[in-house]
């Protein structure tokens, strides 16, 4: 790690294209560190109280979507549902010449985190899962009947809270990073048929709301990123609305989250640190030496990035406790509970994951996001020209290493930035007095700057594919 610092050149981890610095790395790690530290000496010296969270402006301003734009928005959802899983099922099972893969894991894993993030969550509006459901309930006019045929939902066990839903995040996060076989059409097509079916199956029995709520990972994360967005949706049906708001004020809850739900949003944090880990030169090295081992011979590849993505969660969670732990013995304050106090303060670190997610994936939606273009015309692979798209041309200069590394510096230092404000603010309003929050700070910074120059650092590395 120490020799990949020292030169002064970066990779743009993103586009796997080198930029020289015009200064050491190690200049930039630390420079980033400094300014989350000076963030937070500003926010101890002029912020000093806090007025309770639930009289906060936390709206500008709310109205309803008319109907007519609910139907055509979840007809469209609905029609690329089974656009997508007829092209996987059907269509050239080539990647490349077909539109199920780009769709899935760059349009809409990618597209669809960025858009819940910064703009607004509409996955409740456009699940076409749900929507599937909602319209042949409506149909059928079995509004209320469970797959058992009883005419109320289930009661969802208490116990099970999020984890089913973090279950599903880590085997998805498992399919995008390690699984072999994930860019297969047909792959993909079975994956979308099997969320349509454990949807139907967990709407039927618990209900929409509640299994949505609890069940379906996609609807936990991005209903958690979408707290961030200055536009926040809610409805169910045909009925929805809509409020506008400060930029990540989402995060500032007033009542701590559940366990499972803190688990989940490290678990968010922990996979994408992950992905950036995997394709450093020091994991492929690693790899090497694990295959090269007599005793490892006739281990699956796979096994140590599974490992690894198995594990990261935990470390985290560990260093996350403690870090929790160190605050409330800062604070002098031990009245409050490990768990109460964790989930208050895990929200603060949602922005470092959507920083992240922005600074490793931003050019690879720029780019990979452009072969939707020419097969839009063409999403079977038949040759066709629907839309005479089918012509175009990558352009790989839409950015470049030196944009992609700017980009991710500014993201990585912004995002922790904005947790240390969090977290700072979560402190306000949690300990009796101001001297006790800022005092409970110290160890949270120390979490945030390591957080800061290892992602910086790994950003910086070159990609190195399995």
């Amino acid at each position: 790690m120490l020799c990949s610092i020292l030169p002064g050149e970066a990779q743009a981890h993103g586009l796997g294209a080198r930029y020289d610095l015009p200064l050491p790395l190690w200049l930039y790690l630390l420079g980033a560190g400094a300014a989350v530290v000076a963030s937070f000496a500003f926010l101890t010296l002029f912020r000093t109280s806090a007025r309770p969270i639930k009289d906060r402006p936390l709206v500008f301003t709310s109205g309803r979507f008319p109907r007519w734009l609910v139907v055509v928005l979840q007809g469209l959802s609905l029609g690329l549902f089974l656009l997508i899983v007829a092209a996987g099922l059907l269509g050239n099972q080539n990647p490349f010449k077909n539109i199920a893969p780009v769709f899935v894991w760059v349009i809409w894993w990618v597209g669809m985190t960025f858009l819940a993030a910064l703009v607004v969550n509409p996955w409740r509006l456009v699940n076409p899962a749900v929507i599937a459901w909602e319209w042949g309930q409506r149909v059928r006019s079995w509004p209320r009947h469970s797959v058992l045929g009883r005419g109320r939902f289930r009661r969802y066990p208490a116990w099970l809270g999020a984890w089913p839903a973090g279950a599903f995040f880590l085997l998805m996060a498992w399919l995008e990073l390690i699984a072999s076989g994930r860019d297969i059409p047909r792959n993909v097509a079975l994956g979308g048929m099997t969320y349509l079916g454990l949807t139907w199956i967990g709407c039927h029995l618990f209900g929409p709301s509640v299994w949505l709520r609890n069940g379906d990972a996609f609807s936990v994360a991005f209903a958690i990123l979408g707290r961030f967005a200055p536009l926040k949706i809610a409805g169910t049906g045909l009925r929805w609305c809509w409020w506008l708001r400060p930029y990540a004020v989402g995060l500032l809850s007033a009542r701590p989250l559940s366990a499972s739900l803190t688990a989940f949003t490290l678990l968010m944090l922990a996979t994408v640190s992950v992905d950036g880990l995997l394709e450093t030169p020091a994991w492929a090295t690693f790899v090497e030496r694990f295959e090269g081992a007599e005793a490892m011979q006739a281990i699956s590849y796979d096994l140590p990035a599974t490992l690894l993505l198995c594990l990261a969660p935990l470390v985290l969670g560990g260093t996350y406790i403690s870090v929790i732990a160190m605050m409330r013995m800062a604070s002098g304050e031990t009245e409050h509970s490990l768990r109460t106090l964790s989930g208050r303060f895990v929200l603060s670190l949602v922005p470092i994951a959507i920083a992240y997610h922005l600074a490793h994936y931003l050019s690879f939606l720029l780019l990979a996001g452009q072969f939707a273009i020419p097969l839009a015309s063409d999403p079977f692979g038949f040759g066709w020209d629907l839309f005479g798209t089918v012509l175009y041309r990558i352009n790989i200069g839409i950015v470049d290493a030196r944009f992609v590394w700017f980009m991710a510096v500014g993201a990585i230092v912004s995002g922790h930035i904005l947790a240390t404000w969090l977290a700072h603010e979560t402190a306000l309003a949690v300990f009796r007095t101001s001297k006790a929050a800022r005092r409970s700070q110290g160890p949270m910074l120390v979490l945030m700057v390591g957080y800061t120059v290892m992602s910086l650092w790994i950003l910086s590395q070159p990609i190195v594919q399995p």
